[in-house]
C-alpha cells in the first residue's frame, strides 16, 4: 500500500469536508429510493454493499464497477436512478485525485481515501434519516 504524505492526507480530507453537504444530499437520496427495513429497523443491504464495496476495494474501478453493475441488472430501479449520481461523485473524487497528484499509484491511494470519506459522508446522512423516520414514526409504520 501506497503511504500518502500528511499534506495530501490534509488535502483530501479537505476536499470531502468541503463538499460533505453534496455528499449528505446523496445519503438523503438513498434513503428516499432505497429505504429500510421499519419492520426490524435495518438498513438496505444496498447500503451497505455499497459501503462494503469501498472499504474493502483495492482498485477504485472495483467501485465503479460494482456500481455499474448494480445499475445493470435492472431488478433493482433505485440503483438505475441514483446510479448516474454515485458515478458523478465517483468521476469527481477520480479528477480531484489527479489534480492533487500526478503520480498514478498516489492518485490511486488518492482515490480510495477519497472514496472512503464519500462513503461515510453518504452513509451518515442515509442513518440520520433512518433515525429521524424512526422518531416520527416510532420505529414502526
Amino acid at each position: 500500500m501506497i503511504d500518502l504524505s500528511n499534506e495530501l492526507i490534509q488535502k483530501s480530507d479537505c476536499y470531502i469536508d468541503e463538499n460533505h453537504e453534496v455528499f449528505s444530499e446523496l445519503g438523503q437520496d438513498f434513503f428516499n429510493t432505497f429505504g429500510y427495513d421499519e419492520q426490524n429497523n435495518r438498513i438496505n443491504t444496498q447500503v451497505r454493499n455499497l459501503q462494503q464495496i469501498i472499504c474493502s476495494a483495492t482498485r477504485f474501478a472495483d467501485i465503479e464497477d460494482f456500481v455499474k453493475n448494480q445499475m445493470g441488472k435492472g431488478r433493482i430501479d433505485a440503483w438505475q436512478e441514483l446510479g448516474s449520481d454515485i458515478l458523478g461523485q465517483l468521476e469527481q473524487l477520480r479528477a480531484k485525485s489527479r489534480e492533487l497528484d500526478t503520480e498514478p499509484h498516489r492518485q490511486m491511494a488518492l482515490r480510495l481515501r477519497l472514496a472512503r470519506g464519500w462513503v461515510r459522508a453518504v452513509v451518515s446522512a442515509y442513518l440520520y434519516e433512518v433515525a429521524l423516520d424512526q422518531m416520527n414514526h416510532g420505529g414502526t409504520s
